[in-house]
């Protein structure tokens, strides 16, 4: 049997439809593009603005490495600076601008005056301005796109800024003793020493063997009531041992400050054991205190007037009751060297080693790098 066949009919409308379903699965598809494209273009997009960040950070901290190395009186030039930021922008790849800040972060001009920011001396112009503490770097890289070209973005540009300074050190891991600057010397007969400008700087030398230069001693005198030059840099009393051992960092909001002393008949002796058996060789930071109040008579109530910060490379702490104790006055070690005595003989216990020059990252202050000064380099942005 043979059915008839029918003959198909369109029904009004399904043309549209069909056109209709097109676009909406075009545009469909393009928003599952876009999105795709948001994902992994967006995802790369952070990855980059992070490394450009972080390469903007090294720069600056570059660039202000080679600004401490001239607050010590070193020969450094815009050309120093420059090529320290261009050689950390090369290897991370992306372009850089900088531009000269004082210690607080602000835009300078060549005299050192704060200025708004077009006015300020670009890294690269020639001449470091005075008063130069700082650099500021702005980073950008550009960038291709995977995804992101099928909706017409081709590339995306990632920047970052930063700013990093040098300065006294206000901050850091301290040793909790104080060191004199011209300070009457323990043996009472008046003798000022050689003040803290004259302090020989030693070179760093080749770790680890000791710097070269003069290997000083440093008195720990007694005041009155028989407290030694040991500081209470935690708020608990009498664990100096615990402070050599486990220090905690701390920050000096401005300079002068007084800062309290701590219980010296117990203090002395556990600090060096712990100094003897743990520091030998490394550079510590110490508070100084001047002339004016270095040597209270205040005994275990003794405030000290700390005035800075300088960096010492460690040999040994000497305790002992002795007045003429031997390891605390000038005299030659087993190698023949000379170690010298800040002030005249007559303490009964001291603190040997050597001034250096230190950098280190840490807050920074405002005010003139002195001699055997510790300088900080702080990314403050």
């Amino acid at each position: 049997m043979r059915y008839p066949v029918r003959n198909a009919r369109r029904r009004p409308g399904d043309t549209a439809q069909g056109g209709q379903i097109l676009v909406l699965f075009a545009l469909g598809l393009l928003v599952l593009v876009g999105g795709v494209a948001l994902v992994i273009d967006g995802g790369n997009a952070y990855v980059q603005e992070r490394g450009v960040q972080n390469g903007a950070d090294a720069a600056a901290n570059a660039g202000a490495d080679v600004l401490a190395e001239r607050l010590f009186g070193e020969t450094r030039t815009d050309g120093d600076v420059l090529e320290a930021i261009r050689a950390v922008a090369d290897l991370q790849a992306f372009g850089v601008r900088a531009y000269y800040t004082n210690v607080f972060g602000d835009p300078i001009n060549a005299g050192g005056t704060a200025v708004p920011v077009e006015h300020a001396v670009a890294v690269g112009s020639g001449d470091v301005p005075l008063r130069a503490q700082g650099i500021h770097v702005a980073a950008d890289r550009t960038f291709g796109t995977t995804f992101g070209r099928v909706i017409g973005l081709d590339s995306f540009t990632a920047s970052a800024d930063a700013l990093a300074i040098a300065g006294k050190i206000t901050g850091g891991y301290f040793m909790p003793v104080v060191f004199p600057v011209n300070i009457t010397d323990c043996s009472g007969s008046g003798d000022l020493g050689v003040g803290k400008s004259q302090w020989v700087i030693a070179d760093p030398g080749i770790p680890p063997a000791h710097p070269i230069g003069q290997e000083y001693i440093l008195p720990m005198c007694k005041t009155d009531d028989g407290s030694f030059m040991v500081l209470n840099l935690d708020g608990v009393v009498n664990n100096c041992a615990d402070e050599v051992l486990n220090p905690t960092t701390m920050q000096f909001d401005e300079f002068p400050t007084d800062v309290a002393s701590d219980n010296g008949n117990n203090c002395a002796k556990a600090m060096a054991d712990a100094v003897n058996a743990t520091k030998h060789g490394q550079v510590v930071l110490i508070p100084i205190c001047d002339a004016v109040e270095c040597n209270t008579d205040g005994g275990s109530h003794a405030y000290y007037h700390v005035t800075g910060v300088v960096g010492f490379w460690l040999d040994y702490m000497e305790y002992s009751n002795n007045p003429t104790n031997s390891l605390c006055q000038t005299h030659l070690n087993t190698d023949g060297e000379l170690l010298v005595t800040i002030t005249g003989n007559g303490s009964s216990s001291c603190i040997a080693g050597w001034f250096v020059r230190f950098v280190t990252a840490g807050p920074v202050g405002p005010g003139e790098i002195g001699n055997a000064d510790a300088i900080g380099i702080q990314l403050i942005k």
